[in-house]
């Protein structure tokens, strides 16, 4: 990418959730067809100086690219071009890849409790040797499922391509509510003993991990004796 690429413009081509139709690239614009997909990627383009990104809400914008390694500083502004409105509906995935839904963490809120860690049966998360909790494996998020982000102690996943507020990355106004709201939802989701429940998610989990294990080691197996052949 050029020097002289400062704005980075958003499509949100995935699901059509953000509104940046009057923003043409040109030579000091970059226009992106998704950025969370960028992000899963890895692409490299996101390590630009830019001075403005136009794309869904700042806490999710800055969530993605602290994820991605690139925070941004606080010299950027983030245009909130979020709509949610009639005429974006989902456009469906991007280059036969799957969806990229998947979460970031907004590290501003996040206590490394672990409950997403203990809850999410993909293994979408790990423990960093740091204590601090991240995504690593965004792909194996099932898609359309805010779960975790449900039942965060301290709201602090955030899912961009979400409609739910502020699982979507807006900003809480109103601390006392969404509490209040994860403390229904942790007993919808989770019953009256949490650590039960907890539990025995980690226990499904490795049993799924192993599972997937064993299916790849068969999956070598049958290649090395030439059965793809």
């Amino acid at each position: 990418m050029s020097a002289n690429k400062s704005i980075l413009v958003c499509r949100c081509a995935e699901r059509g959730l953000v509104d940046t139709d009057g923003i043409a690239g040109g030579e000091s614009v970059l226009v992106i067809p998704d950025l969370c997909r960028a992000v899963a990627d890895g692409d490299p383009m996101l390590g630009g100086a830019f001075s403005e990104v136009h794309a869904c809400h700042p806490r999710a914008v800055q969530s993605l690219f602290r994820f991605a390694g690139h925070p941004l500083p606080d010299t950027t502004q983030v245009i909130d071009c979020r709509c949610d409105g009639a005429g974006h509906a989902a456009l469906g995935t991007m280059e036969d890849k799957p969806p990229a839904w998947y979460p970031v963490i907004d590290y501003d809120r996040c206590s490394s409790c672990g409950q997403c860690l203990e809850f999410c049966l993909f293994g979408v998360y790990e423990k960093a040797p740091d204590g601090r909790i991240r995504v690593v494996n965004p792909d194996q998020c099932k898609n359309n499922c805010p779960a975790c982000a449900r039942i965060c102690p301290e709201a602090a996943i955030i899912f961009p391509k979400s409609v739910e507020v502020p699982i979507n990355g807006a900003e809480i106004d109103d601390e006392a509510a969404v509490r209040a709201n994860i403390r229904v939802n942790v007993d919808e989701i989770l019953g009256d003993d949490v650590y039960a429940a907890l539990r025995a998610r980690k226990q499904k989990r490795k049993a799924l991990l192993n599972r997937k294990k064993i299916e790849r080691a068969l999956e070598e197996r049958r290649k090395c004796s030439g059965g793809d052949q």
